[in-house]
């Protein structure tokens, strides 16, 4: 069954919960943030952005007015953002430090199958170790202590690392930080011991005698501009995956959590 835009209507309307969403966010200049809809008009998609609310309420009213296809959220600004007004006219507050990790980008080791509509239990496993890696790297080697691990919705993970100084980061800062975290070349690159023995410790459990040779093509594969753009939107905690249906799911542990614990938005209509 397609998720319609009836579908849509009646999960948002009756069914989501802001909650999620303020968990990551908060309150503190709620109605400062950005958010973005890919809307469904004349049965034709157009996405729109530079929308901020007062109040989680009115966010709500309108989930449940335009029945968004995927709602996404953003940075901080002063004035507020407005459809009228492009963001790069306003002054940048802030935003969380985020990291995207996307299953698909590990296709050349993945043996079971390939491409978006292919997620397993036995691929799975390589983004669950590769985003263990990460937030492990930022509590242990940058000392982030308020990190919220989110499912996509498809076929990976994002990492919200909420620390107040975090939000605060410019993009070189940005990009010095998923650069270390995902070396482009670890051979090469002068890397602490203590990296080493924890991508040793996570990844080498797939291998009877391993070698960190053997682990680098597991080692995160991060988009980094996802990481670096300090104006770049994110799927909208809570909210359904368009494509798929699911929710955008807070993981506790990306361990114990595999694609289909993440509720799909029929199942929770009680649709076939």
């Amino acid at each position: 069954m397609k998720v319609t835009q009836e579908i849509l209507r009646e999960f948002y309307s009756k069914h989501f919960s802001v909650t999620p969403l303020i968990k990551i966010i908060g309150l503190k200049n709620f109605e400062r943030r950005e958010f973005g809809f890919e809307l469904i008009m004349d049965e034709e998609e157009r996405f729109t952005r530079n929308i901020s609310f007062k109040t989680p309420s009115d966010l709500v009213e309108y989930l449940s007015t335009v029945a968004p296809k995927s709602a996404y959220v953003g940075a901080i600004y002063d004035p507020p953002p407005q459809p009228s007004v492009s963001i790069t006219k306003l002054r940048w507050l802030g935003r969380e430090l985020v990291f995207d990790l996307d299953l698909t980008d590990y296709d050349d080791v993945r043996t079971c199958g390939k491409g978006k509509e292919h997620v397993c239990p036995r691929c799975w496993r390589i983004a669950q170790d590769a985003i263990l890696f990460v937030i492990e790297t930022l509590e242990e080697d940058f000392g982030f202590e308020k990190i919220v691990c989110l499912f996509s919705g498809r076929r990976g993970f994002h990492v919200w690392v909420l620390d107040d100084i975090a939000k605060e980061f410019d993009e070189i800062t940005r990009e010095a930080i998923v650069s270390y975290i995902a070396p482009e070349d670890p051979v090469r690159t002068p890397l602490p011991l203590r990296w080493k023995k924890r991508a040793m410790k996570i990844f080498g459990k797939r291998f009877v005698n391993p070698t960190f040779q053997h682990i680098l093509p597991y080692l995160p594969r991060l988009d980094k501009r996802v990481t670096i753009d300090i104006n770049r939107l994110m799927r909208m905690p809570g909210s359904v995956h368009g494509a798929t249906g699911r929710i955008v799911t807070i993981v506790k542990d990306p361990q114990e959590f595999y694609v289909d614990d993440a509720p799909h938005v029929k199942e929770i209509l009680g649709l076939d």
